[in-house]
This record gives structure tokens, C-alpha cells and sequence, in this order.
């Protein structure tokens, strides 16, 4: 009788050890799972020409959101990104004669509520008002916390990637105005920064180049933001092409345009996205072709980047979310004259690329 139950007991604990070996996890996979776990995406919007000042303000003194249906999307990213076209200053010494542009330094407040981190200023108005709407420019964005780039008070200012870490990731922005585009203007109008005065980063290509390779060494994403082009013109120019191809081949991630008013192509080019021009976002021009531009959204994930173009339509200054029907027509014609092929889908742009 001993002996039966010694070998039932026996089998007992070899079908209990069966059973453990079956069913217990693996420990390769285990690792694998502990050390490729996803990592949290990294959000960014980034818009064309914000300007506050002019009939804007009074947009802005009705109460209302001048960034219109924009707000929630700002407040669901890591990092907003726009082009100031207006200096924040009280001065009434304008030292460009033509359309010089200034806001009321009390509107800054606006940009940190709807959660704008950072102002790209390498523009043709940011020295509207000389040296000192500049500095009044400077302290006011600092003043709010709201990152600038693209001009400072000496070139090496000028020139300073911004980075900001985002889920374990380093992004740098660097900022730059073609010099080229606005020839009418002499330097006193449209000063760039040197060594020893205020004002913004020239595109000068050496100056280009360092600051890619500067911002490489320190940042897994590089973003590079140029005001160039040709005013109300929906095709880049050559100088374009070729110095945003330039700095995708020197390492750029990404390059995105400002100035036409106008949004223009997007071109796929070794694997990275230009979009040349991506219009106006906040403004107060009443010519029609300057009503209709495009917010580009990017969400970084483990290397990949989910690129969403969201279209927009301009109506009392502020950005409105185009209809599906308007939308769809948009992006359409922007295929048309792009490299890329938008899938287009409830009224937005969908692209991919590897980061």
C-alpha cells in the first residue's frame, strides 16, 4: 500500500513540475519586455507668422482667444512653437519705415496661456523698433518664461540653439532670416546681429552649418526655423531649396519656413520633411490668398514621427479649424504641388518619418 502511494505521490509532483516548466514565463522574454517598453511620445506643434500688434489688439481687447481653435491642441503638446512677428514694446521709434509692426507687452501673457513655449524672432520685424524693442522684446518673453530664438543682443545670442527635454528626449530649435529676400532694406532697417550689437541670426550659411552641428552634439532632434522666401508667392525659390536641402544633408531633422504669408510645398528629401512655408496663424491681412495655412503637429515615438498637417482658415484674425470639404480641397492642392502624398483623413494630413 506504501509503495502505491509513494507513486502516486510521485506522480503527483511530476506532473506539478511539468505544469511549473510549461506555464512559467521565459526569462529572455521577460527582458525584453522590461528593456523595450514604449517610451512616452513627444508632442510638437509648430505655426507660421503670430502677430499681435495693429488690429489684432483689438480682437484681443474683446476678450476673445485670439489662437482661436488652436488652444486645445497648444494645451495637449510638450512644445509650441511660433514665429513673433511683432516686437513687444512701447517704444514709438520705428526704425523701418515700412509696416513697421509692434504689440503691447501686456500680450505676452497671451502666448503663456495658451501654452506657447517658445518664439522664433529671426524676422523682418523684430527690429522694427531698433535696439530697444528688441530688449523690451527679450525681457518681456522672459518675463513669461516663453523661450526665444533667433536674435539677441550680440550674435552669439543670435545664434543659441534652444533645447528642451521631452521625455527623455533633447530637442533644439534653431532660428535664422534670409538676408537675401529683403535687399531693399538697408542694414540700419533690417540690422542682423554681430559680435558687439542686437539683432537676429543671419542665414549665413557657415553660421547655419555651426549652429546644425552645435545643436546635434547636444540634442536627438534638431529643428531648424528659417523667415525666408518671397511674400504672397506659393512656390519656394531656389535659394530655398537648396539651403534647406543643405541642412537636412548637414543633419537636420526637420525644416520649417515663415514670411510668404502663403503656405507652400512640403518636400520629402532623404528621408526628412521641409515645409517651406507654413503661412500665416494669427494676423490681420485682408488679402484673400493669405486666409488659408497650415499648423504642422509631430508626435516623436521611438524613433518615429507621426507628422499631422492640420489646415486652417483666418477669420477675424484668429485661426479656425477648416471644414472637412475645405480641408480636404487644402491639402489637395498642396499634394499637387509637394513630393510627399498626404493621406488625407477627416480633414487632416498624415505623414511619417524616422528621427
Amino acid at each position: 500500500m506504501k509503495k502505491i502511494y509513494l507513486g502516486i505521490i510521485l506522480i503527483i509532483l511530476i506532473s506539478l513540475t511539468a505544469i511549473f516548466l510549461l506555464f512559467s514565463p521565459d526569462p529572455s522574454t521577460e527582458k525584453t519586455l522590461q528593456y523595450n517598453s514604449p517610451q512616452s511620445p513627444v508632442n510638437i506643434v509648430v505655426t507660421g507668422d503670430v502677430m499681435l500688434g495693429r488690429g489684432v489688439g483689438s480682437v484681443i481687447k474683446s476678450n476673445s482667444n485670439i489662437f482661436g481653435d488652436l488652444k486645445p491642441i497648444f494645451k495637449q503638446s510638450d512644445l509650441v512653437v511660433v514665429n513673433l512677428e511683432s516686437p513687444f514694446t512701447y517704444s514709438s521709434k520705428n526704425f523701418k519705415k515700412t509696416v513697421p509692426l509692434k504689440a503691447n507687452p501686456t500680450y505676452a501673457h497671451i502666448l503663456k496661456a495658451n501654452n506657447v513655449n517658445a518664439v522664433a524672432l529671426a524676422n523682418n520685424h523684430i527690429m522694427d523698433y531698433g535696439p530697444q524693442g528688441l530688449t523690451d522684446t527679450l525681457k518681456t518673453l522672459d518675463k513669461y518664461n516663453i523661450t526665444h530664438i533667433g536674435a539677441g543682443e550680440n550674435l552669439q545670442d543670435a545664434l543659441q540653439p534652444a533645447y528642451f527635454t521631452i521625455n527623455g528626449k533633447t530637442v533644439a530649435i534653431i532660428n535664422f532670416m534670409d538676408l537675401t529676400t529683403f535687399q531693399e532694406f538697408s542694414k540700419s532697417e533690417l540690422p542682423p546681429a554681430t559680435d558687439n550689437s542686437p539683432g537676429f541670426a543671419p542665414a549665413d550659411w557657415k553660421l547655419v552649418k555651426n549652429s546644425i552641428n552645435t545643436a546635434k552634439n547636444h540634442a536627438d532632434i534638431v529643428i531648424v526655423f528659417f523667415h525666408y522666401g518671397n511674400e504672397y508667392s506659393f512656390t519656394p525659390t531656389k535659394y530655398q531649396t537648396e539651403l534647406s536641402r543643405e541642412c537636412i544633408d548637414e543633419g537636420a531633422d526637420i525644416v520649417v519656413g515663415s514670411h510668404p504669408h502663403v503656405p507652400q510645398s512640403i518636400e520629402y528629401y532623404k528621408g526628412k520633411l521641409i515645409f517651406y512655408s507654413l503661412g500665416n496663424c494669427v494676423f490681420d491681412q485682408k488679402n484673400p490668398i493669405t486666409k488659408d495655412s497650415m499648423v504642422v503637429q509631430m508626435q516623436i515615438v521611438n524613433g518615429n514621427t507621426d507628422v499631422t498637417v492640420i489646415p486652417i482658415h483666418i477669420s477675424n484674425s484668429s485661426p479656425k479649424i477648416m471644414s472637412n470639404p475645405h480641408a480636404t480641397k487644402f491639402l489637395n492642392r498642396i499634394n499637387s504641388e509637394s513630393n510627399v502624398k498626404m493621406n488625407i483623413l477627416n480633414g487632416k494630413g498624415k505623414l511619417s518619418i524616422n528621427i
